[in-house]
């Protein structure tokens, strides 16, 4: 994997936010494509050189409701979130995903006892989506998956 690749990936996501308001993307998705053997933790790895990331696996154990819940410990801390997609995204977690995407925070209903919460991704966090090819193409459900991202890296 190309170092300077990922540093300018780095780069692309810590100045979305504040470049434009217009297109406020946050997030950003690291692909790995079909003959890359690149393990994602030493993508992770890499990442956490550069920035304060932790990760987070969405695979068949991990409930949406805990998985949101990390997200927003971490942006509590004003941590990065990498987050790992290895199954379906199941509609909690596509709808705050959607949020991010579109309007930079989360929208909660019933969260703490308060109807509506929303939830501003802080100035220094960000959220890198890693998954492979394969699976966002013939896994993931939401057909419009890829426009919910900013910068996407391919690895190869």
């Amino acid at each position: 994997m190309e170092q300077e690749k990922l540093n300018t990936f780095i780069r692309l996501l810590q100045r979305t936010h504040r470049i434009s308001a217009i297109s406020p993307f946050d997030l950003g998705l690291i692909v790995k494509e079909p003959k890359s053997n690149i393990n994602p933790k030493v993508i992770f790895g890499k990442i956490k050189k550069n920035v304060n990331i932790e990760q987070i696996i969405y695979d068949e154990a991990a409930i949406d409701e805990d998985v949101i819940e990390k997200i927003i410990e971490l942006f509590e801390k004003g941590k990065w979130v990498f987050l790992e997609i290895k199954k379906d995204v199941s509609s909690p977690l596509l709808n705050q995903l959607k949020h991010l995407a579109n309007h930079n925070f989360l929208q909660l209903i019933d969260y703490k006892g308060r109807d509506l919460v929303q939830i501003k991704i802080p100035e220094n966090s960000r959220v890198i989506i890693f998954a492979e090819r394969d699976f966002i193409e013939n896994k993931i459900s939401y057909p419009h998956f890829y426009r919910l991202f900013g910068p996407i890296l391919s690895i190869k």
